[in-house]
């Protein structure tokens, strides 16, 4: 299938990048409250998708500045954040199975869909084998432009980080799809064929794993807001789940009504025998 990549690095609705982190860490604050009147597990979530290792290393200084002064249930929060965003920093954002487009201008333009390997190593364009190990989102372009440098002069490398998405529920073609991180989170239901009639639009759940990190009330604002995959912090291999308007089955309704009533002068039967052989 063909998809209409976007490149997440540039503006997005006339937002600069680093105005898009701040929305994202917003964003990230409303899912947790919607998620803890939901309910679900504690989300720790490891800085916005696009934050620079520069951003990630001033958010650990600051959470361990917090943890002087927190106790209970915040500390061991405070501190699950700061050992998440330091194990991110170590080991870098991509994954085996982890996709992006690599659009390289020389004479012309070449583009190509990049896989991640199981050494985490990737294949851009025939040249040798390079390794995002340790390698972030923000950090991908630089490390691939400078990658394709030392093969090919005066080349411009831009990249696109796709999101693996299970798109499942009131859609059409359920399945695993890939799509650009600032694309909105509507945006799934076109991607898996469009909607079923039964379909709410605009209300789904996210799920990763056995955790919910969104439920259909928080789901809402967000189709409203227009709020993107990487805003919502929705990752690859999470779980998106368009719900479906309750269906009556009026076949089992008439089913039952029919037993009711003739159980109803059944017993308006028997009451009736009973009674005349009391007047007998």
């Amino acid at each position: 299938m063909m998809l209409t990549i976007r490149n997440p690095w540039s503006a997005i609705g006339g937002v600069s990048g680093r105005a898009v982190v701040a929305r994202a860490l917003l964003v990230g604050a409303m899912l947790s409250r919607f998620g803890a009147a939901a309910g679900a597990q504690d989300i720790v979530v490891a800085g916005p998708q696009r934050a620079t290792r520069a951003e990630l290393t001033a958010r650990v200084a600051d959470l361990q500045r917090q943890q002087s002064s927190a106790q209970g249930a915040s500390l061991g929060r405070l501190r699950r954040e700061g050992s998440a965003i330091q194990q991110r920093l170590q080991t870098g954002d991509f994954r085996v199975g982890d996709r992006f487009v690599v659009s390289v201008r020389m004479d012309s333009v070449r583009t190509d869909t990049v896989l991640v390997r199981d050494s985490l190593r990737v294949l851009v364009l025939n040249l040798p084998e390079v390794s995002v190990a340790g390698v972030l989102r923000s950090e991908l372009e630089t490390h691939i432009n400078a990658h394709v440098a030392r093969f090919v002069r005066n080349a411009s490398v831009r990249t696109s980080v796709l999101t693996r998405v299970s798109v499942l529920g009131a859609v059409l073609r359920p399945g695993f799809y890939y799509a650009a991180p600032d694309r909105p989170v509507s945006d799934l239901l076109m991607l898996a064929g469009g909607p079923l009639p039964d379909a709410k639009t605009d209300q789904f759940e996210a799920t990763r794993g056995a955790t919910k990190l969104v439920d259909s009330k928080a789901a809402k604002r967000i189709v409203k807001d227009g709020s993107t995959l990487e805003e919502v912090d929705i990752q690859s291999g999470d779980e998106v789940r368009f719900t479906q308007r309750r269906k009556v089955n009026w076949g089992l309704v008439v089913q039952l009504a029919f037993v009711a009533s003739s159980l109803f002068f059944a017993a308006l039967q028997f009451i009736q025998w009973y009674y005349s052989r009391q007047d007998n």
